[in-house]
């Protein structure tokens, strides 16, 4: 296949879905960007097509993962459509409401699987995605996904976030080779879902500055036209907000062209960083509280939503701060000593051990590593300054989220005020990825602005 001649960032605008698929070009940041998804099919009836896909493909025996929620929304026609066209097949239901995708659900599909099968699809938006992709990937197996809700961006992921140790870990997986995103079955998702995608979108606000700031600082790579790719796929999303409360099929497509969207900007960039960011890492640390407290799942949208108000605020913040770099290069760093650990144990209760190990592996709070980014930071401060005032207000984005029926604030998902704190302070110990949050530890901001920003969500 010849590589595209003109810069792809010249002709975002005018690209369809469709033009990002299985078409590596070489990009102005010196890589050569690709994507291994061979077709989405989004429209009304796209279930349909699905055995043709299968042909067209070359496969001869499915493996149809679905839960007691999609299959009923989605999973009883596949296999309805599979039985008609004559295509061998088997399937694994999970029969709870709620699957957690940890190391015995990962047990339960591998145990049944049946390796006839040269293709995995499942049926379903987070957990079963996530899970079917993982263990495709492992299995070295192809994958398809059928969407039954369009309220995350994991669709064209190429990792897999899992709960293993009890801790929310990344591991390598691979895209779908055909996403199937049904408007007649999207569009009659429960609203929640739909207003979750709407937030998880809206979190590619802050990431995206996240990643930029992290390049400016640390030198970390960072693609202009990945970023210009889902920049335009957040201001599409907003432009259709009124559509989504009504249901309108067009405006679903469009919510769900930027979903998948997200998962191909991260193929390009061989991690998730234009998709996921401190945001994410807030939700992260809630999940993980609810896990350990037995609680029921909030979405994963509608916690991304919610985390973006809250760092877009802490972002203001630093927007006004007066920073005093003497002072700030000469203050001591936190000892990551045995009162750090037990503090750590504390917070993350079974978690712990896997946050410990990742600190120690990652060293980002050791002295050497802070007192670098210091000086990098009083270097680009005006550049920094620059990139923030890009940037939404926390107003803008709550009233973006009520716009769409989704929740703005932790209160409306059960979020304490303490447990926000603590998530500020602590969730930038979840992934080794600098954010905002490490920023503002570095610069001795952190816990004052945590206990700001809960004032302004809980008493505001």
């Amino acid at each position: 296949m010849e590589e595209q001649e003109v810069p792809l960032f010249m002709t975002l605008e005018t690209m369809t879905l469709t033009d990002f698929l299985d078409s590596p070009f070489e990009c102005d940041c010196g890589k050569s960007h690709t994507s291994d998804i061979k077709t989405v099919e989004i429209a009304s009836g796209a279930l349909s097509k699905l055995p043709e896909l299968i042909r067209k493909l070359g496969h001869e025996k499915a493996f149809v993962v679905a839960d007691s929620n999609t299959y009923g929304v989605a999973g009883r026609k596949v296999l309805e459509y599979l039985q008609a066209s004559g295509i061998p097949h088997e399937y694994f239901l999970f029969e709870t409401l709620e699957v957690v995708p940890d190391e015995a659900a990962i047990g339960s599909l591998l145990m049944h699987f049946d390796t006839a099968c040269d293709l995995v699809i499942g049926i379903g938006t987070g957990t079963i995605n996530d899970m079917c992709r993982f263990i495709s990937h492992r299995m070295g197996r192809s994958y398809f996904i059928v969407a039954t809700a369009p309220s995350m961006d994991g669709f064209a992921s190429t990792v897999a976030p899992l709960i293993t140790n009890n801790l929310k870990t990344t591991y390598e997986a691979h895209t779908p080779e055909a996403i199937i995103a049904d408007l007649d079955i999207l569009a009659d998702a429960p609203m929640p879902m739909i207003a979750a995608g709407f937030g998880d979108i809206l979190g590619k606000s802050t990431c995206l500055c996240d990643w930029r700031l992290s390049s400016i600082i640390n030198g970390e790579y960072y693609c202009e036209t990945i970023a210009s790719m889902m920049e335009l796929a957040l201001q599409r999303t907003i432009a259709c907000k009124d559509g989504l409360i009504n249901r309108d099929k067009t405006a679903i497509g469009q919510l769900t062209e930027a979903l998948i969207l997200a998962g191909i900007a991260m193929s390009y960039a061989g991690n998730s960083r234009p998709a996921s960011g401190s945001e994410h890492h807030l939700s992260h640390f809630w999940e993980m509280r609810y896990l350990f407290a037995g609680r029921k799942a909030v979405l994963h949208g509608a916690k991304v939503g919610i985390g973006t108000v809250i760092v877009l605020k802490l972002y203001e913040y630093l927007r006004n701060a007066h920073l005093d770099f003497e002072k700030i290069e000469a203050s001591p760093t936190p000892a990551m000593d045995a009162g750090w650990r037990q503090e750590i144990e504390r917070v993350f209760g079974p978690a712990a051990k896997e946050i410990i190990l990742l600190e120690e592996k990652a060293g980002k709070n050791s002295p050497q590593q802070r007192q670098q980014r210091i000086g990098s930071i009083r270097k680009h401060w005006k550049e920094i300054q620059d990139v923030i005032n890009t940037l939404p207000t926390a107003s803008e984005a709550e009233e973006l989220l009520l716009d769409t029926k989704g929740p703005s604030r932790p209160q409306a998902v059960g979020l304490t005020e303490n447990t926000v704190k603590e998530s500020v302070i602590y969730a930038k110990e979840v992934r080794n990825r600098y954010t905002i949050l490490q920023l503002l530890w570095d610069l001795n901001l952190l816990e004052p602005y945590a206990d700001r920003v809960a004032e302004f969500l809980y008493r505001d």
